[in-house]
């Protein structure tokens, strides 16, 4: 019978595990691709990077067919943030991006542009890179690649820019 009982708090504790894995995996949801659906348009993202007057450096995001929005407030569910929304009146996916500096998420974008302070970079060769999500924060892909644009930076060198990749390049620079 002590056998029964100790395999049973055994199996017991495992379940929970699994249990309490699964709703972890599921609350992090920020490394969950999620597929541009085949009736959108593929969205656009290139980086310009330039250096303050004062200060630090200024971000511009430049997209096509996509629109940069907060979420409506208490208005979606979860399993609305979780899928993809479109601007009416645009008919483009909706979503906000995410900024990584030297691999490290920093913040949320929900717009064009905007001031990076010098700390968040070190001397010599930084990584700057932008993903695109939907409000749920699911990365978006299409063609099976992640929609996100990088620069590689040194503040070392005459050429600030030494590197430039973009997974969906927008064509002209500066449209949203």
């Amino acid at each position: 019978m002590r056998y029964v009982q100790c395999a049973l708090v055994l199996i017991s504790t495992m379940l929970f595990s699994v249990k309490l894995y699964a709703q972890q995996e599921m609350m992090d949801h920020s490394h969950m691709p999620i597929a541009v659906p085949n009736n959108a348009l593929i969205p656009a993202l290139s980086l310009t990077l330039l250096k303050d007057s004062m200060s630090g450096y200024n971000l511009v995001l430049n997209t096509q067919r996509y629109d940069l929005s907060v979420p409506p407030a208490d208005t979606m569910s979860m399993q609305q943030m979780m899928s993809a929304t479109t601007n009416p009146s645009s008919g483009f996916l909706q979503g906000h991006a995410h900024l990584y500096i030297n691999g490290v998420k920093i913040q949320r974008i929900y717009g064009h542009a905007l001031h990076l302070p010098a700390n968040l970079f070190k001397s010599g060769i930084n990584t700057v890179s932008v993903t695109l999500n939907n409000h749920g924060h699911m990365y978006w892909t299409a063609k099976g690649k992640k929609i996100v644009a990088t620069l590689y930076v040194n503040d070392q060198t005459k050429d600030f820019i030494t590197y430039r990749f973009e997974s969906f390049p927008s064509k002209v620079e500066n449209t949203h």
